[in-house]
């Protein structure tokens, strides 16, 4: 198990103080080792460590160092069990009654074990290697077993490497290296030493962050319902006035499909009265040319008349014989009745064309009124069969006397825009 998963298993202890201030003391007296440590997240360290670093030298090594390996192993053992048995009991008295014995097992028995980064352990894996048949020896003579058979050669080797290796001549450069290693133990105990209150901050930060995690976790999980709420409130509300909204298009697009079709329907009929309308008016103007011109003419054949009248008129006149004058009168009023009527048709035909030019432009005009009220509102029936009438009733041209046309019975082309 990593430290990180222990020291989360720490944090939701139920008492994490009591596990955070239990204090042991490993006593590996053959390797002149002496550990105290402060905490199950301080003596958990240190066994990981051991785990770790007997692992990596873990490969042709010898039962009996192997061996070493296990006995940390079993120490995390003891530590993760207990844990996970007692974590929600708070009574501090209960929990020292129950690790007693848990405790013993761990502090007890540690004499033929070696620290995977003591210089023991090197020493004992060189002999391993350039004399393996001398490493049971070695590793008793270090152990304090000496029950080995010291007749046998092999055993008595690994005695006398394991004696120099321990009690070598004193010499400066012997000296130097005890004083060395000396200092270098203290300052490891004192580093060690050390770790404990850093271990029991940390848990405790671990624990603390764990309260705040599950504090933000509710949180947002109310946050996460009140927006689920509100949100299911908004759609309801909007999923009706959507649907009014939908609803309201729906018609409105049909009210402009069928607009758009009598746009279709009336028109060829609005373009046919704009076009003859201005046909009319052009044909209007042009009347209106002629009639002038006709006028013109009966205007300077009257004044020429008077301005040069012949003599054989004015004799005619005072003499006897009047046969001349009336000829000529008679002449003369026979133009001018001509002319006469000439200017009448012409003045109907004009009168008619500007009268049946405003007929279609009304015409036009109400056809687009008709749409916009078909666009704006709803036209009734019989309305519309008015506008229908209107609209294609024949106009009086004024040319004859009682021209108009009859309103045509059940209004037949109304039905037939309809449709």
């Amino acid at each position: 198990m990593t430290q990180t998963e222990f020291r989360k298993k720490l944090s939701e202890t139920a008492n994490t103080d009591w596990f955070n201030s239990v204090e042991f003391e490993m006593n590996y007296s053959h390797l002149n080792l002496s550990f105290e440590f402060k905490g199950f997240g301080h003596l958990h360290k240190f066994v990981n460590q051991q785990i770790r670093g007997w692992g990596k030298l873990s490969e042709n090594l010898p039962n009996e160092l192997i061996a070493s390996k296990r006995h940390f192993e079993s120490i995390e053992n003891h530590l993760v069990n207990f844990t996970d048995s007692y974590r929600s009991q708070e009574s501090e008295a209960s929990l020292k009654n129950y690790f007693r014995s848990t405790k013993n097992q761990i502090q007890n028995n540690t004499n033929s074990y070696f620290t995977y980064d003591c210089p023991e352990t090197d020493f004992l894996i060189e002999v391993y290697k350039n004399h393996p048949k001398s490493f049971i020896g070695a590793y008793s003579y270090l152990t304090g077993n000496l029950n080995q058979n010291i007749n046998n050669k092999d055993n008595l080797n690994g005695y006398l490497l394991a004696y120099e290796f321990t009690l070598k001549d004193s010499t400066e450069i012997t000296e130097r290296r005890n004083k060395d290693k000396l200092s270098l133990s203290r300052l490891r105990t004192k580093f060690e030493n050390s770790l404990p209150e850093l271990e029991s901050q940390l848990i405790e930060h671990l624990k603390n962050n764990t309260k705040k995690y599950e504090e933000y976790s509710k949180a947002i999980d109310d946050f996460k319902e009140d927006k689920e709420k509100t949100y299911s409130d908004w759609f309801i509300n909007t999923k009706g006035d959507f649907e009014k909204f939908s609803s309201k298009s729906d018609k409105r697009l049909k009210e402009l499909e069928n607009t758009y079709q009598e746009k279709l329907k009336l028109e060829e009929p609005a373009k046919y009265w704009s076009e003859r309308a201005k046909k009319l008016k052009k044909q209007g103007w042009m009347a209106l040319g002629v009639l002038i011109a006709l006028i013109l003419i009966v205007v300077s054949s009257l004044g020429k008349l008077l301005w040069t009248t012949p003599e054989q008129i004015y004799e005619s006149f005072f003499s006897g014989d009047k046969s001349a004058a009336i000829r000529w009168s008679i002449i003369y009023i026979t133009f001018i009745s001509f002319m006469a009527f000439a200017i009448r048709a012409v003045t109907k035909v004009m009168f008619s064309s500007f009268h049946l030019a405003r007929d279609c432009e009304e015409r036009h005009t109400l056809t687009y009124f008709y749409l916009s009220l078909l666009k704006d509102s709803t036209v009734d029936k019989e309305d519309k069969k008015l506008i229908m009438q209107a609209l294609f009733s024949r106009a009086e041209t004024g040319l004859l006397k009682d021209d108009a046309s009859p309103t045509m019975p059940n209004d037949i082309v109304g039905k037939f825009m309809s449709k």
